[in-house]
This record gives structure tokens, sequence and C-alpha cells, in this order.
């Protein structure tokens, strides 16, 4: 039994701690100079990256992409996958980072 909960209370841990990931690139179809992020980053002007992506994998997790720093302006919500073009927010994408999947969810309603 204690065995059980030990792993119980590990697994709840790196729920916590483990982040996803996600790669931002300059082109579309998944091309160019790109960035492999592993945790939230309020302002990507300081990567060098402000405003200039065209496409995305999110490799693992749900991230949250802004069109303005500090996760303000317009949002996108991504879920694990490759996203080759983002109709209507191309070169937007000014800060990013992971959600849970059931905010993720409460947001999209």
């Amino acid at each position: 039994m204690q065995k059980i909960l030990a792993a119980a209370a590990l697994g709840a841990v790196c729920s916590s701690v483990c982040a996803g990931d996600i790669t931002l690139y300059t082109r579309e179809h998944l091309g160019g100079p790109a960035i492999t992020l592993h945790e939230a980053v309020p302002d990507l002007d300081l990567q060098g990256f402000n405003d200039k992506t065209s496409s995305v994998i999110v490799h693992k997790g749900t991230w949250e992409v802004c069109a303005e720093k500090h996760y303000h302006g317009k949002c996108l919500i991504l879920p694990e996958g490759e996203y080759a073009e983002l109709k209507g927010f191309n070169n937007m994408i000014s800060s990013v980072r992971e959600v849970e999947a059931k905010r993720a969810k409460a947001a999209a309603k």
C-alpha cells in the first residue's frame, strides 16, 4: 500500500514539474530558423523571436500563444500537433505559455 501511495505522490509531483515543449518556426510548413521552448516566455523579444512565428509544433502539452507580451491581446490555444500555417495569426506571436488541458478546454467554451 505504501508503494502505491509513493508512486501516486511521485506522479502528482511530476505532473506539476514536467514541462511541455513547443517549437516556433519563422516560416510556414515548419521551415526557417526555429526556437524550442520548455517554459513560459512572456516576452519573445528577449529571444529575438517577437512577431516572427509562422508555424508551430507542440511536442508535448497544451500551449497558449498570444499576440501581445505578457499573454495579452488575441490568444490561441494549441494542443499537441503540427501547425504548418497560422492563418490569422502569422507573424503575430509575442508570448507563449503552457496551460493545463482542463483550463484550455474551459477557455474554448
